[in-house]
């Protein structure tokens, strides 16, 4: 089968290599899509997430395919079921796993990396079922989005609230679209990208902001008559400078949570402010506990996955997608790879790249703050 390897800092391969087999209580996938994440983006770049900098790596872990082999054991899946697979799974019996934690597991598995293949062995207890409402493009969406929603949920109490996302991609997207769910009053988005802006809006922002155009505070308080914003996410990826402007942002009482990786910067925040605004700032990693109900909810119609795609790339392209979202001028916001023939071409995909396309003003760049 094919594979996507990345042998060294901005260097991707693809590979032939045997085909695995799902052992006891596993799952072999036929993958149809998968997303770059920020992640892999980062890793692509050479910044080296948690510390990573061993070759070689195997990028890949928002995907979505159908069941192709069922290893021993496996009863409540059948051949062709439409699936996805959550790409962290926990120990099931330390003390963070059984508090529902797993994403602190110490001995937690990262199952679904390497999924830029034709075939992903995974194990069946992390393994969801499609919705019928759902298409397999849209699965692929699942995981970032719930990233974003796993941190929108930490903020707590969101009903009427003023609430603010760093970072426009996906994670941050996704932490939107579970701000207007959970009842948020006005909603702001900063970014330095404008394409990604004016998606943001069609998607229920009250104002997309630019900070290298405006000055983002001072659009804050004018629309809250100087309170600043109840509830943050810092969903940008690749820098740390984010962190200071949420601090900036937030109101007295409010809390912050960052999920967004700096790959191993370090952020310059004045400390006295959460102090002095008694601010409350809330780590978010993963999204342990929020897939079914985030698929029931995507199902029920509450979330637009699709919007978020702007282009649908066969493997084959791969270095091309990466350089979208690393270099291109071309606008460009989750880059999804489809590893079934013909399904990169559809029409639906086309459209995809056209509706992202007609609506970017001229010129616009590629945001700095790629997403998680």
């Amino acid at each position: 089968m094919r594979m996507l390897v990345q042998t060294a800092p901005g260097k991707l391969e693809i590979q032939q290599v045997a085909c695995p087999q799902p052992g006891p209580g596993e799952i072999l996938m036929r993958v149809h899509y998968c997303g770059i994440c920020g992640t892999d983006l980062m890793n692509y770049r050479g910044q080296y997430v948690w510390g990573r900098d061993s070759f070689p790596k195997f990028p890949g872990h928002e995907a979505s395919g159908v069941v192709e082999a069922l290893g021993e054991g496996v009863n409540h899946f059948k051949i062709g079921d439409r699936i996805l697979p959550e790409c962290t799974i926990g120990c099931g019996v330390c003390e963070w796993c059984k508090a529902g934690n797993y994403s602190l597991c110490r001995n937690r598995m990262k199952t679904s990396n390497g999924a830029m293949a034709d075939y992903l062995t995974v194990p069946a207890k992390g393994v969801l079922k499609l919705p019928d409402s759902l298409e397999l493009l849209e699965g692929a969406l699942i995981e970032p989005v719930a990233v974003g929603a796993s941190a929108a949920l930490k903020c707590g109490s969101i009903f009427g609230k003023s609430v603010g996302v760093i970072g426009a991609g996906t994670i941050g997207l996704g932490s939107l679209e579970t701000f207007h769910v959970l009842g948020a009053a006005k909603s702001f988005v900063f970014d330095l990208a404008e394409p990604r802006l004016k998606l943001a809006e069609k998607l229920g922002a009250t104002r997309g902001v630019n900070p290298s155009r405006v000055d983002p505070i001072n659009a804050v308080h004018e629309a809250t008559r100087g309170a600043g914003l109840d509830r943050v996410v810092v969903a940008s990826a690749g820098t740390a400078a984010t962190v200071g402007l949420a601090l900036k942002l937030v109101a007295p009482l409010g809390v912050i949570s960052i999920v967004g990786l700096s790959g191993g910067q370090l952020s310059e925040i004045d400390a006295d402010e959460i102090s002095e605004k008694e601010v409350t700032v809330i780590g978010s990693h993963s999204s342990p506990g929020v897939w079914e109900d985030l698929l029931a909810c995507a199902a029920a119609g509450r979330y637009d996955l699709k919007s978020l795609v702007s282009h649908i790339l066969p493997l084959e392209e791969a270095e091309r997608a990466f350089q979208l979202l690393d270099t291109s001028s071309e606008p460009a916001h989750k880059v999804v790879l489809s590893m079934v023939e013909g399904e990169a071409n559809s029409p639906s995909s086309r459209g995809l790249c056209r509706r992202l396309s007609k609506n970017a003003p001229p010129g616009s760049g590629q945001s700095e703050s790629h997403e998680a």
